[in-house]
């Protein structure tokens, strides 16, 4: 009796490539945290970009990269979930060897359908930000003169569908590569299979 699954392997890279319209008062260093969902669980994952200075030309070029395995049900849970960006700040000096905590700038959301329905399933776009509220302010508006933050992300997924199995043969004496039926005899050992 044959039994199998369908499991997804998923090859994801976001690049994050730069930023514009950034407002730091003082001089800080500036990174990307990104949070991405983790299947079917309210989980996720946090991978952060390098740290550059706030003086800078506000370019990263970096890539991050994560490979998975999932089964249907988490792939399906998703590809409805969304890709936080935040864009953060931390203080350059460091106080005995130790920086102190980062803080919220800007914030993006991006849903996983923008690059899974992308042509060959990658895009480049711009995602706009929203600031931080500060303490007692809302958010600010931004009129026609003034830009809202963004930074721009490059996005690729590589979605390759398994089917993981096992094939139950009753055991013999020699393997079958051994005995040249290559599994069509029914009297070598078990084996498992693995098709891409």
């Amino acid at each position: 009796m044959d039994s199998h699954s369908l499991t997804s392997s998923l090859s994801f890279e976001l690049r994050i490539i730069r930023a514009r319209n950034i407002q730091v008062k003082s001089s800080r260093d500036l990174f990307v945290r990104c949070y991405l969902p983790a299947g079917i669980s309210n989980k996720r994952v946090r991978l952060d970009t390098q740290l550059i200075s706030s003086n800078s030309n506000l370019t990263w070029n970096q890539t991050l990269s994560l490979n998975c395995s999932l089964d249907e049900a988490s792939l399906k849970s998703l590809k409805q979930g969304s890709i936080i960006l935040e864009l953060r700040s931390r203080n350059s000096t460091s106080f005995m060897g130790r920086r102190s905590g980062s803080k919220l700038v800007a914030k993006a959301e991006m849903p996983w359908n923008d690059v899974i329905e992308a042509k060959s399933m990658e895009i480049e776009k711009w995602a706009v930000m929203i600031e931080e509220e500060k303490k007692g302010k809302k958010s600010r508006v931004f009129d026609d003169d003034v830009k809202p933050p963004a930074v721009q992300v490059g996005m690729k997924v590589d979605e390759s569908a398994l089917v993981i199995g096992k094939k139950k043969q009753l055991v013999c004496e020699r393997r079958w590569d051994e005995c040249g039926c290559m599994g069509e005899c029914n009297t070598c050992v078990d084996y498992d299979y693995f098709l891409h």
